[in-house]
């Protein structure tokens, strides 16, 4: 029964884990394709919309579906019924879209030089974000209630979508960088009508025990720097360089691929949580220690291989898979790819605090160094550098103040 119960889990930790592989995949392979099909301002114009929208919507709505499964499976776990738990779920998700879409306001002049291609492009990160906040909304409550193969196919729907619609532009010889990017804006909302079946509806009954809407909203402080600090550095270059779209496209290129073990952050942090929980619940500080600093010597080692891999092969795969015509030198590599691998040590002090109940703290430090990155990058000369020493600076200050947190112990409530 065990062993049975073992496999079924580990069958759906592949199917759910290689459905999200899947997404990223073919949003990478989306941005090849158009890299292709686009000239060098409009690859720049759609590749900063997929890292904004992505900065919105792994960062504030991902906040919402986590909580929302817990609270569903909470609320089934105890008998009860889990309306109260999609409510609430469907209240928080009103609250942080608002947020977006005032801040999307706020910062459209600074969008129009980013995106480009007039309001219609700002009004598609609109339309973004209002699909991104739909699909997490919907995809909490599947988790919950352990469909988790309706749950992996949301993923693969919205992979399948993003892949149709750049065959058919393909086939139509869009050059358009606004047919793109509508692509992607829309590929979510497919998601979300897969899903609409069971909604958000539910009965009457007691509120949840243990939601916290503050709880939430650090959460989704957490994750929205977070997903800043590893995705605005190219916007910013492709702000300050529209008079050189190659170089900025060539950039873009570069720190889109040197990204890609942040895809991994989570699958790291879900690992990690268990071990770190139980640790501290029984007390065992010594392991806490013990694991720490093995997973700091395994960061060593891979990552002295990733600084190398960006030197060696980077450059080639720009060229090759997204044509890019220029690519930064060999020393920006290095610092793009050494931030990663700081940020994944930073990640272990993250999944710490979260283990012992300290989001707002984890929040704190990821938002210090999201101000970093903006403060260099926006400010510094020249542009290019400046936002990849400020993705570096961005990130060593988030694993200098988590490490400092996680020593310090919290204030008294």
């Amino acid at each position: 029964m065990n062993r049975a119960r073992t496999v079924r889990r580990g069958g759906t930790a592949v199917r759910v884990a290689g459905s999200q592989i899947a997404l990223a995949a073919s949003n990478y392979l989306f941005l090849a394709v158009a890299a292709r099909h686009l000239d060098a301002a409009g690859f720049t114009a759609l590749s900063s919309y997929y890292l904004l929208v992505n900065t919105v919507g792994r960062g504030l709505f991902a906040a919402v579906e986590l909580e929302t499964t817990r609270a569903v499976a909470a609320a089934r776990a105890a008998g009860r019924d889990d309306g109260p738990a999609r409510r609430a779920a469907l209240a928080d998700t009103g609250l942080l879209l608002a947020g977006a879409l005032v801040l999307l306001g706020v910062s459209s002049p600074l969008l129009l030089a980013v995106v480009g291609s007039g309001p219609a492009t700002v009004g598609l990160l609109a339309v973004g974000a209002v699909a991104m906040a739909a699909s997490y909304l919907l995809r909490g409550p599947l988790a919950g209630t352990g469909q988790y193969g309706r749950y992996a196919t949301t993923f693969w729907v919205e992979a399948g979508v993003g892949l149709a619609g750049a065959g058919l532009l393909v086939l139509a010889g869009s050059t358009s960088a606004p047919a793109w990017i509508a692509v992607l804006a829309l590929a979510p909302l497919v998601t979300a009508a897969v899903l609409v079946r069971r909604g958000v509806r539910g009965g009457d009954g007691p509120p949840d025990p243990g939601r916290s809407r503050t709880a939430v909203l650090w959460s989704a402080a957490l994750l929205l720097a977070g997903q800043g600090l590893w995705n605005l550095a190219p916007v910013l270059v492709t702000a300050r360089l529209v008079d050189t779209p190659d170089v900025a496209a060539g950039f873009v290129t570069v720190a889109v691929l040197l990204r890609a073990p942040v895809l991994l952050f989570p699958a790291v942090q879900a690992l990690l949580l268990p071990a770190f929980t139980a640790m501290e619940g029984t007390g065992d500080h010594a392991a806490v220690r013990r694991t720490t600093r093995r997973l700091g010597v395994a960061l060593v080692v891979g990552g002295a291989v990733w600084v190398l891999l960006a030197v060696v092969l980077v450059p080639t795969v720009a060229r090759l898979v997204f044509a890019a015509t220029t690519t930064p030198p060999a020393w920006v590599l290095v610092v793009l790819a050494l931030s990663t691998v700081v940020g994944a040590a930073a990640q272990i002090g993250q999944t710490h605090l979260v283990a012992v109940r300290r989001p707002a703290a984890a929040a704190a430090g990821w938002t210090a160094g999201l101000a970093a990155l903006l403060a260099v990058g926006l400010l510094a000369a020249p542009a290019l550098p400046a936002a990849a020493v400020g993705q570096l600076i961005g990130a060593a200050v988030v694993l200098v103040v988590l490490s400092l947190v996680r020593h310090r112990p919290p204030a008294a409530p």
